[in-house]
């Protein structure tokens, strides 16, 4: 059966028997199936399965190694990514070096300049930088299967980059201190008594992303809100993980802005939810491979991969294919009240940008 996708289209049969005929980089073909290989790809089905093990050998045939430079607030965010995608591709050595996506944006910038780019893909959510890399010609063009069903704002027309995930700063909460009637979801919610010396937040002007969401609440209530948000005493933290830590320890018990998967992950009291009447801020974590990347078949294995039903369907939020699944209970993200290009069109005007992060920051720097 042919793939509608140009990138699966005409491997067949013939690609499949010569992809397992001999070993590669050490493993035999034996090995090869017995290791997971195999397994990993059958899972996904049809000219995919058939496409991603011509790629896994492609990826060994040039090293076996990938080099990922992915955006995150801790050094061991990218972990679990890793194991599940060496497990399915034993042989490849993936390397991921995690930090905050502006400065992992200005190393590539630098590297680009002066030369020695040390990544085959990054994965970020600065999205402007996307723009920037593709005008100066630095990112590879690739269509990995799948890409038909992703939403059009979520990846480049040209397809020199796309969105592997949908991603959101919502409200979070303590379910084991709040229930679900008291757990708030507007950005008026916050501003109950109830609530004062009760809430975390990430430093809003420490990073966009953050800095949005509030965006989105100033447009709606007005600065005035600040003001009053501020009269709560919220505790102010550096990242992410530090609002989660406070959530968990019962130290905090809702936030205005964060990151939490939508099932419920057991043993851990975070209750993930979406404004009733608020816009709330999402945005596709995307990823690109350069043109000088060392590794492009590792690189687009990678992406091939994370674009599979299986990936998608099994992500912390919501896929950015409209033919996948949100966990159990949840609308697919067009469905709710948030811009699918919002983020992309705020981060796109910098100076605008900055004018508002030095505007919040006279309400939190005192």
């Amino acid at each position: 059966m042919n793939s509608p996708d140009p990138e699966t289209r005409g491997l067949g049969r013939r690609a499949v028997l010569k992809y397992t005929a001999a070993g590669a980089a050490g493993i035999s073909a034996t090995a090869f199936a017995q290791n997971g290989a195999f397994a990993a790809s059958a899972r996904f089905g049809g000219d995919s399965a058939e496409y991603l093990q011509k790629l896994y050998r492609d990826a060994l045939d040039e090293g076996g190694k990938l080099v990922v430079w992915a955006g995150g607030s801790s050094p061991n965010q990218e972990v679990r990514t890793r194991e599940a995608f060496v497990s399915a591709f034993p042989g490849i050595d993936a390397v991921f070096t995690v930090r905050y996506s502006p400065v992992q944006s200005a190393l590539v910038n630098r590297q680009l300049a002066l030369g020695g780019l040390e990544p085959d893909l990054v994965q970020l959510q600065t999205l402007y930088d996307f723009d920037h890399w593709k005008a100066q010609n630095a990112l590879l063009p690739y269509r990995p299967p799948g890409a038909h069903a992703v939403f059009p704002q979520y990846r480049d027309p040209d397809d020199t980059y796309i969105g592997i995930m949908t991603r959101s700063f919502g409200r979070v909460s303590n379910s084991s201190l709040l229930s679900d009637a008291e757990a708030p979801r507007d950005a008026g919610d916050f501003l109950a008594p109830a609530f004062r010396d009760k809430i975390v937040i990430p430093d809003p002007t420490a990073e966009d992303a953050i800095l949005f969401a509030f965006y989105l609440v100033t447009q709606k209530y007005g600065l005035r809100y600040m003001e009053q948000f501020m009269e709560q005493r919220p505790l102010i933290v550096a990242n992410a993980g530090a609002t989660t830590a406070s959530l968990v320890s019962g130290q905090r018990t809702a936030t205005l802005a964060h990151i939490a998967s939508l099932a419920p992950v057991p043993g851990q009291p975070l209750r993930y939810v979406v404004p009733q009447t608020d816009q709330f801020m999402t945005w596709p974590q995307t990823v690109a491979i350069f043109r000088r990347a060392r590794h492009p078949a590792a690189a687009k294995l990678y992406i091939a991969w994370q674009m599979t039903v299986e990936r998608q369907s099994t992500g912390l939020q919501w896929p950015t294919r409209r033919d996948v699944a949100p966990a159990a209970g949840w609308k697919p993200i067009n469905k709710y009240n948030s811009r699918l290009n919002g983020f992309r069109e705020f981060l796109r005007d910098r100076a605008a940008v900055e004018r508002y992060r030095a505007l919040i920051r006279t309400f939190i720097a005192p």
